[in-house]
């Protein structure tokens, strides 16, 4: 952990480590040791695999996804009640074998993503697809499918229960390095690559790729859809995050701002907000219709000038996610801290902290909130409690706003009072 002095940068402005609240590890995955004569042990053959960049919960918070390395995945039960793992094993307290507690997949080529999703019955959906065909797989009746993109660009889709490969999506040229369900139902998957483009795929019509979503310069590694699937983040090498309409499927906007390659992003609950993580030792908060940068996450005092913050300087921030409260975030840094920040507190430090592992570079909270994961490039996940905040009905009456008059523009048009507009835009976050 970097030691708050008066002769360098300082992890924290007002406050030292001591001053805040500790966050207490509650679990962890650790990959078995390689022998040292592995094949995998050379450096060349490290390149793509035994690298967790993704941490997944089920969307119901009944499964957390563990890419162990190399081509397998496993699927391990989670206890939503107790905020922990079930069981890594088969077996139960006197070694009977439980069925389908722990799903071990072999997907056949290493893995760089994965993710969940859910079907909704076509007959529920606010706009049904009109399709007068047959079609092989009917994926809308299940509560969970599961997808991994890989190295060789390929996207397969699992049955969570059985571990059985049901599809295999080809299109990208390069690796798969993001996917990501859309939330409502839809089961529109989208995958982000480092041949620089999106692709948009219809499980619904048997994985059909209907779009290919191109505007990125360099390589993509993160996309993320807001809560009513009406838009798409995207961030990779670049200092840029595109948002795109994912109705007319055409970019929306370009958000620009940062100093150094983007690593991550995530919207609020609300959709209200885009977090985005970059190198450059920032987390900035965005209005994603609009393109105001609405509050910066320092992760270094002083912050290093544009033309120092373009190089190494041992805070990059590796991630950033948003908990089910809307409230509060967590960030994961090289300088090894992990820290969660109370959005509607005036202070410019985090308000917990958390002494994580060696190279972490992907987290995200449990859905319900109360467990943050990180993972490391070593296939390392740990989980740790997330500090318990109770919000003012204020704020819980802004964000039930927020859900049902997302797009910013339209706040303007309501008949409200002046100062509320600018509270509901999170101009004002107290």
């Amino acid at each position: 952990m970097m030691l708050d002095t008066n002769n360098g940068p300082r992890p924290l402005l007002k406050k030292t480590a001591q001053d805040l609240a500790h966050v207490v590890k509650v679990g962890e995955l650790r990959p078995a040791p390689r022998p040292a004569h592995s094949p995998l042990t050379s450096a060349r053959s490290r390149r793509h695999v035994a690298e967790c960049w993704h941490v997944i919960f089920a969307p119901d918070e009944t499964r957390f996804a563990w890419l162990c390395g190399t081509s397998r995945v496993l699927i391990v039960p989670w206890n939503r009640f107790k905020n922990c793992l079930l069981s890594l094993d088969n077996t139960d307290d006197e070694g009977n074998e439980i069925k389908g507690q722990v799903v071990s997949i072999d997907t056949g080529s290493p893995v760089n993503s994965a993710g969940f999703g859910s079907g909704t019955p076509e007959n529920q959906l606010a706009d049904p697809p009109q399709r007068q065909y047959w079609t092989r797989f009917d994926f809308s009746n299940k509560e969970l499918v599961f997808a991994t993109g890989h190295v060789n660009g390929r996207v397969r889709i699992w049955d969570v229960y059985t571990g059985r490969k049901l599809l295999e999506l080809m299109d990208h040229t390069q690796a798969v390095r993001d996917l990501a369900f859309a939330p409502d139902g839809s089961l529109r998957l989208v995958s982000a690559s480092l041949d620089r483009t999106i692709k948009v795929w219809d499980l619904r019509d048997d994985g059909n790729m209907f779009k290919t979503l191109k505007g990125h310069s360099n390589e993509i590694f993160w996309c993320c859809w807001s809560p009513n699937a009406k838009l798409l983040a995207s961030a990779g090498i670049g200092k840029s995050i595109m948002v795109w309409d994912m109705v007319t499927y055409s970019l929306s906007r370009t958000l620009t701002g940062h100093h150094h390659n983007v690593s991550a992003c995530e919207f609020s609950p609300d959709g209200a907000i885009l977090a985005s993580s970059s190198w450059d030792t920032r987390v900035i908060l965005w209005d994603p219709y609009t393109g105001e940068e609405l509050r910066e996450l320092c992760h270094q005092y002083p912050p290093p000038r544009p033309i120092f913050a373009s190089g190494a300087n041992g805070s990059w921030v590796r991630g950033v996610a948003y908990a089910r409260n809307g409230g509060q975030t967590a960030t994961i840094s090289d300088d090894g801290l992990i820290r969660f920040w109370n959005l509607l507190e005036p202070e410019v430090d985090p308000s917990a902290i958390a002494i994580g592992d060696e190279e972490m570079v992907c987290c995200t909270f449990s859905p319900s909130g109360r467990v943050f994961a990180v993972g490391t490039k070593e296939s390392r996940v740990s989980f740790y409690l997330a500090p318990r905040v109770i919000f003012s009905l204020k704020h819980l009456a802004r964000m039930a706003v927020r859900r049902q008059v997302l797009a910013t523009p339209e706040i303007d048009q309501l008949l409200l009072p002046a100062p509320l507009k600018v509270y509901l835009k999170y101009q004002d976050w107290v």
